[in-house]
């Protein structure tokens, strides 16, 4: 599977000779500048949220193949690109039947707001040849469309309405001593311009994504023989990456691409990478910021904000999903003591900007004790980010799909966090499902990345559909799928087999009190 290519919709928007959101203004276009790159800011600042947190509409998909045999758009695929002008709403999309040998054509759709769609009377609107995985660019009056083409070659077609177009032939692509790259596929081309250049970026095979550069769009040299972005070394990109669309946002460049975490590609994600130079990119700690086999993603500024689309297998459409602080260092208001409705007098407190349970206890046990906390609200889908401390041989946890049951008992999965060294309960344990990270007592963590006891550690849960996530600093360690066959068996193994509705959504965010002391700061969700 392929993803898309794509550039800022404001870019496209003006002349070539722009470079927008040079000062983080979407809206202004900033006139014929050189090109004016700021020192890396701090790692908070890198990736701002309205560009990388979004929240899927309520009413997707707004736009996909008609589902109608024997019509030439039965279905769409790959990556489509959208462009807006004025109040107008731009789609090309590539269309096909659903049929052996299919051809791939061109189609064209139009939408005031980006939402509902009305396709074009004259489509397929170009259908001479292989046409998929598109890039569009205004430039002087006259739009250029970077495509993929039959064998995975990429190609240049031009036309002044949108609506006609007419073929330029395949890219002509060199390595950096002018000799031709090898035979075989270079497709999935995005395209930026800046102060006189073009930049290719192509993958090939979805093996890496290289870097070409062009002044007249006839000779396109690589800046170097290897990728500027290659696979891995974490999992959600280890088998498959390309690049979809570059943007320019407070004088950083961001590239989106899509890659995949199997080796059959059977579903894909998007992902962020940041660079200052358009060549050396650093990727988003945090990606994917859209998983669920959801791709071919590009980002749309609609005059307010940046929206971004996925374009396979049908176009859905994301806003921007700020994050809700559930403990933000002042205020507990966001939780109630599991066993009331109110906060909990003794045990828990805040100590600047830090909320600390059991202080000073370690394993000694707190003999006053606050007792476990939750969250006011529940939640289903999600992403959860926290920072935890944990003192020397302490155990707690964290834990969602929290439900109080009619015997009085309180449970939900569990985000274990242990001191995996130091606590006597577990220390020479070759029970892994009780490490800090795993799902406790149903999966263990693939890889042990706990800090050494007395530094912060960051944990995050993400849930997309069934699907499950548990990152401990930053590296995937758990991923399960609720109620499958492996989650059931676990289950079945576990303390929990008795539960009826144990590990399903929604339910509670839960925090442990143990008996012993750890810290939690910078507690933060957005619903998906």
């Amino acid at each position: 599977m392929k993803i898309v290519t794509l550039l800022t919709p404001l870019m496209v928007a003006f002349t070539i000779g722009y470079s927008p959101n040079e000062a983080g203004d979407e809206n202004t276009p900033k006139g014929n500048k050189t090109l004016a790159v700021r020192t890396l800011p701090t790692a908070s600042e890198e990736f701002p949220s309205e560009i990388v947190n979004f929240k899927s509409y309520a009413q997707n998909p707004v736009f996909a193949g008609t589902g109608k045999p024997g019509t030439w758009d039965e279905k769409i695929r790959e990556r489509g690109y959208i462009l807006r002008e004025g109040n107008t709403y731009h789609l090309w999309y590539t269309g096909y039947k659903k049929e052996k040998n299919a051809v791939m054509h061109l189609g064209y759709a139009t939408s005031p707001d980006g939402l509902t769609w009305t396709r074009h009377s004259s489509n397929p609107i170009y259908d001479l040849d292989w046409v998929e995985d598109m890039s569009v660019i205004k430039s002087n009056g006259v739009y250029y469309m970077f495509a993929e083409g039959r064998n995975d070659v990429a190609h240049l077609l031009t036309s002044t309405d949108r609506i006609h177009w007419q073929e330029k032939g395949a890219l002509d692509v060199r390595l950096t001593n002018g000799n031709p790259i090898s035979e075989g596929a270079y497709g999935t081309p995005a395209i930026w311009y800046e102060k006189g250049t073009w930049y290719l970026y192509y993958e090939r095979g979805d093996l890496g994504i290289w870097l070409a550069t062009s002044k007249d769009l006839k000779i396109w040299t690589n800046v170097q023989d290897e990728p500027v972005l290659k696979m891995g070394p974490e999992t959600y990109d280890q088998y498959a990456v390309a690049m979809n669309q570059i943007i320019k946002y407070k004088g950083l460049y961001y590239g989106y691409y899509h890659a995949s975490a199997f080796k059959d590609w059977r579903e894909w994600s998007m992902n962020v990478a940041v660079s200052k130079d358009l060549i050396h990119w650093k990727k988003y700690e945090n990606n994917p910021i859209i998983g669920n086999d959801k791709s071919s993603g590009l980002l749309v500024h609609d005059g307010k904000q940046y929206r971004m689309y996925t374009m396979h297998p049908e176009v859905n459409v994301y806003f921007p999903n700020d994050w809700i602080p559930l403990f933000n260092g002042t205020s507990t208001e966001q939780w109630v003591s599991a066993k009331s409705d109110q906060f909990p007098k003794a045990g828990w407190a805040i100590d600047n900007k830090i909320l600390v349970v059991n202080q000073g206890k370690g394993e000694s046990k707190a003999v006053v004790r606050g007792g476990d906390i939750i969250t006011k609200k529940i939640f289903a889908q999600f992403d959860l980010e926290f920072e935890f401390k944990l003192a020397p041989g302490a155990n707690t946890g964290l834990k969602y799909f929290v439900k109080k049951y009619p015997d009085g008992s309180i449970l939900g999965c569990e985000y274990q966090l242990i001191d995996d060294a130091g606590n006597k309960d577990i220390a020479n344990d070759t029970n892994d499902k009780r490490r800090t990270a795993g799902l406790y007592e149903l999966f263990a963590p693939v890889s042990r990345q706990l800090k050494p006891i007395g530094e912060w550690n960051k944990g995050r849960v993400r849930v997309e559909g069934t699907r499950v996530m548990h990152w401990l600093n930053g590296v995937k360690v758990v991923e399960y799928t609720i109620s499958s066959p492996e989650f059931m068996r676990a289950k079945a193994e576990s303390k929990f087999k008795d539960v009826k509705d144990f590990g399903t959504a929604p339910g509670h965010i839960l925090l442990q009190d143990h008996g012993d002391e750890a810290a939690f700061r910078n507690i933060r969700i957005r619903e998906l």
